[in-house]
């Protein structure tokens, strides 16, 4: 296992201590000096711990997973019935937004980051190869923010999966619509990438996938759950790890999600001691509140253990605004779990 702190100042950081809250690291702060307007150094995340807190193992690759759908920026101003309330509209303007979603990342520096609702790629893109990543981006199919109001012109959004170059190596890109069971496409994109650890070329296969929502869709993300076990069951070799973050826009109740943990372990649910996050987006619209439980990381059981997973703020630290806010550049919260690889014995 690489000891913690032993790459360069850019690497990622490994398994942190039990007691630490993240308000932002110091090369983040930094990188974001740098953007106009001035940077307001009073900027802060929400307050939040680690929580499951698994000592890790002396053999076996520590590396950390962050899943988020980060909001359109084509979402933002969407429409009168559908904005966000409460939001004051400074903190929905793009070039506030992008502070805090980049301090978010570089904050917490995981290894793998996966992104729903990316439909600023190439800046991100941009942005994160100065501390070492690369990343992969697709469009999602119909994408709404096409034909929404915006000061550019509009942008698909779509899904974005970033990796650490002192980690891991690019194999090959995957991706396919999702088809429902009479094989007509959905709206749904499952992308991928094959990776492989730098030390000895083990692969990870790492998925990403926004599920339609909608109080109708019930059905059809379904549907598309389960051909996501399929894609990952024709893409991913019989070593490949799998990890999968998704925005599944349904509860942990619903059935689509309970088609997935037939494959697949929830890695929050281990950390938590059952439990699932009391929330991962939450946010006031016209016709009144909105607080699900939607994200969630998935891997396969079989050669991976969770250390630790990040646990949701608290109300309190949320405030009566809800998401977006000052704290938080999306209605959605970031999920941070660290994994380890199990190794073989002989």
């Amino acid at each position: 296992m690489i000891a913690p702190g032993s790459s360069t100042s850019t690497a990622p950081a490994q398994v942190p201590a039990p007691e630490m809250t993240v308000f932002g690291s110091y090369a983040a702060i930094r990188s974001l000096q740098t953007m106009k307007p001035t940077f307001d150094e009073s900027y802060l995340l929400l307050s939040r711990r680690f929580e499951g807190r698994v000592k890790p193992k002396e053999e076996g690759q520590v590396f950390r997973v962050m899943q988020w759908n980060m909001l359109a920026q084509g979402l933002t101003d969407s429409n009168p019935r559908k904005n966000f309330c409460k939001t004051p509209p400074r903190w929905l303007q793009w070039e506030t937004r992008r502070y805090l979603l980049l301090l978010e990342i570089l904050s917490y520096m995981p290894d793998i980051i996966i992104l729903q609702e990316c439909d600023r790629f190439e800046f991100f893109d941009m942005k994160l190869r100065d501390f070492g990543y690369k990343g992969k981006f697709k469009e999602r199919p119909f994408s709404p923010c096409v034909d929404m109001p915006d000061e550019e012109e509009g942008q698909p959004d779509g899904c974005a999966i970033f990796y650490h170059t002192e980690r891991f190596n690019l194999v090959e890109c995957v991706y396919r619509q999702l088809v429902n069971q009479m094989q007509h496409s959905t709206s749904t994109l499952a992308f991928a990438l094959k990776l492989e650890f730098v030390e000895d070329e083990h692969p990870l296969f790492v998925v990403n996938t926004h599920l339609k929502g909608g109080p109708k869709t019930e059905q059809t993300r379904y549907e598309a759950a389960m051909d996501l076990n399929n894609f990952v069951a024709e893409h991913a070799g019989p070593q490949d790890l799998v990890i999968i973050g998704a925005d599944l826009c349904e509860n942990p109740s619903d059935r689509g999600y309970d088609h997935l943990i037939t494959k697949f372990k929830d890695a929050y649910t281990f950390a938590l001691e059952g439990k699932h996050p009391s929330f991962t987006t939450w946010r006031q619209r016209p016709t009144g509140e909105e607080k699900y439980t939607n994200d969630c990381i998935l891997y396969s059981d079989v050669g991976l253990r969770v250390l630790q997973a990040l646990d949701v703020p608290s109300d309190a630290a949320v405030g009566n605004l809800r998401l977006p806010s000052r704290l938080c550049g999306s209605d959605h919260i970031s999920l941070i779990c660290d994994f380890q690889r199990v190794m073989e014995t002989s």
